[in-house]
């Protein structure tokens, strides 16, 4: 049984292809489609990225990939490598963020779990964290808005409180606290649209009909925070992003709640896969246990 099956992934890994490994075993496709699937589905692995026609191994059909090279004499090796991989013993685990904190909050939750799983973290901007999704780049994303769609899962994660952060040379640099309505006419050093940060505070402004004067736009948090410094106009940062730093100084905003938003995401098509239905039943309890 686990001879076949073996054969079966070995010859599509090398092939690249469903039908050329059928047509080199001289089997139908759903034959070699059929002993795949028995052979994910006995060990509760993922073997190959499927995207339409198109296949590509994973971390854990690339190692597996290794050791059918020498298929015989090696089957055991094979059955005790996948078995390793079903108690999540083994394996890979990508990430792709907007910002660092959340994803390392669970990250170092996950890894006194899990802590023989090799994990990667990719930073970039909501488009490329949706990419990498889509790409296979990544197994999971954080980003800052709810993505749910017809491809992907989305789950809330938690919520930042925004800061107004002001030089410490600034008019309202001894204060802790702040109303909008203070805001009308400063110099505000914005983030590009992709900024669901900038996003939330340019909301509540309108609402309050404040209107501070844009200086420039800048589309990184270290620019930002840099300018800032440099003492070019005022920002917004959340609390979870805001690294203390002598010419800085963090406003609370009383008149109005402003927050970021954190959710975790992941292809629909992948959210039972064991490493990731295994995270996300993680960051699950973490966030029931703040609710307790």
């Amino acid at each position: 049984m686990y001879q076949k099956w073996l054969e079966a992934f070995h010859y599509v890994a090398t092939e690249g292809s469903f039908t050329r490994a059928a047509q080199k075993l001289n089997v139908g496709q759903p034959t070699i489609s059929s002993h795949v699937g028995n052979l994910e589905a006995r060990f509760g692995v993922e073997l190959f990225h499927r995207k339409g026609r198109s296949i590509r191994l994973t971390s854990v059909g690339r190692t597996l990939h290794r050791i059918t090279h020498d298929l015989h004499g090696h089957t055991q090796e094979a059955i005790a490598f996948l078995d390793a991989a079903r108690n999540l013993e083994i394996g890979e685990l990508r990430f792709s963020a907007v910002g660092p904190y959340d994803v390392m909050e669970l990250l170092v939750a996950f890894r006194e779990q899990r802590p023989s799983i090799k994990c990667s973290v990719r930073l970039g901007l909501i488009e490329d964290v949706l990419n990498d999704l889509e790409e296979f780049k990544a197994d999971i994303g954080f980003v800052g808005r709810d993505c749910a769609s017809n491809t992907i899962h989305s789950v809330f994660y938690n919520r930042h409180r925004i800061f107004v952060v002001v030089n410490r040379r600034h008019r309202l640099a001894r204060r802790r606290s702040i109303r909008l309505e203070e805001l009308e006419g400063e110099d505000m050093i914005v983030r590009t649209a992709s900024s669901t940060t900038q996003a939330a505070f340019n909301s509540a402004a309108t609402t309050r009909g404040v209107t501070p004067e844009p200086v420039f736009e800048i589309e990184s948090r270290e620019g930002l925070r840099e300018a800032i410094i440099r003492g070019l106009g005022i920002g917004v940062i959340s609390e979870a992003e805001f690294a203390p730093h002598p010419e800085l100084r963090p406003l609370l905003v009383t008149d109005s709640e402003m927050f970021t938003r954190a959710y975790i995401i992941c292809l629909k098509s992948r959210r039972n896969r064991p490493l990731i239905q295994d995270f996300l039943q993680l960051a699950t309890s973490i966030v029931d246990g703040w609710e307790k």
